[in-house]
């Protein structure tokens, strides 16, 4: 019978495992445009500032050991100073604003929404998006595209994307040691969310340490994802990987944890419902259309895997799996 284990590991090195050959270089690519818009923002008067400690935070897939493919994308907090502010949540305050900046124009009425209840993460993402058309077009590059919670800026000759996300940094109101960014949640409601990319780093670290091929579960499930056109967040699917960690054992057989993982997702599909990891009020698949087809994607692709193992010839068996994985 085929080695389901086998098979899956063979299409992680096959069709997932990042190549080497241009980290090195987009790096540069990505740390040149940085110091340019860290070098733009401070050209500016009255308009906001960045939060000189650190400016800018990596996060993201790559940046977590969870990215797929090539390294061609990164995605980067811009932390925007946010001295005098207050971030609640329910009309409870739950964080204060982290900075210097006085007058601090973050909070200037231009900035706010239409109602006056606090900044709007749309004129944030329109200000960023300002500050890197600028950039970009000092050396003839492609004007940034506004995407969700974040302004995308491409490097064409490097064949690099940055989705730069405004934030605002606080010191929780309680816990007075840990930090926390508020960043547009990226939907209709023109909201924030909260997240922590220091504790979700540390986090999956912690989970993968005695969990063999943790990351590259949660990495065939991003594959999927783009294959199927999934409007669902890479984040969702870490976020829903974890939880089964936390419910159930992890087997260390890559097949098995990979079945269980993709069912449990499929469930919470069903169930419209993966929570935050580190925002218990924020569920993931609010506002996402189709999650229904996607749970079915899910579970018909499960079958597929379930199948090769009455399957003799391991060639055959692979590719089903490369069929099934990559929606061909």
């Amino acid at each position: 019978m085929a080695d389901l284990t086998k098979l899956i590991k063979r299409f992680v090195q096959e069709n997932i495992a990042l190549s080497q050959k241009d980290i090195s270089e987009s790096a540069k690519s990505r740390e040149w445009l940085l110091a340019k818009i860290k070098s733009k923002v401070e050209e500016k008067a009255n308009e906001p500032s960045l939060y000189k400690a650190t400016p800018f935070i990596n996060f993201g897939s790559y940046f977590k050991g969870t990215k797929v493919s090539d390294v061609d994308e990164y995605d980067v907090l811009v932390v925007i100073d946010s001295n005098t502010g207050q971030f609640t949540q329910s009309g409870v305050k739950t964080g204060e604003g982290l900075g210097d900046a006085s007058p601090n124009h973050k909070y200037d009425e231009k900035y706010k929404k239409a109602d006056g209840s606090g900044v709007s993460p749309s004129k944030m993402l329109n200000w960023l998006r300002s500050i890197v058309e600028e950039v970009v077009e000092s050396f003839g590059g492609s004007a940034p595209e506004r995407s969700g919670q974040a302004v995308t800026a491409t490097i064409a000759s490097k064949n690099v994307k940055i989705d730069l996300v405004p934030a605002g940094i606080f010191k929780h109101a309680q816990q007075t040691e840990t930090l926390f960014y508020n960043i547009p949640k990226g939907d209709k409601s023109n909201g924030w969310i909260v997240t922590s990319p220091k504790k979700d780093m540390e986090l999956l670290s912690a989970l993968a340490k005695d969990r063999s091929d943790f990351k590259n579960v949660i990495r065939i499930l991003k594959y999927i994802k783009q294959k199927y056109n999934f409007l669902v967040s890479s984040f969702a699917i870490e976020c829903s990987v974890v939880e089964l960690v936390h419910h159930n054992s992890w087997a260390n057989i890559v097949s098995t944890d990979l079945i269980a993982s993709m069912k449990y997702f499929a469930n919470a599909l069903k169930e419209e419902k993966i929570v935050d990891s580190f925002d218990s009020n924020n569920n993931l698949l609010s506002n996402v259309d189709n999650l229904s087809w996607y749970a079915e994607r899910i579970e018909n692709i499960t079958e597929v895997l379930n199948n090769q193992t009455s399957e003799y010839d391991e060639e055959k068996s692979y590719q089903r799996i490369c069929k099934a994985f990559s929606n061909e």
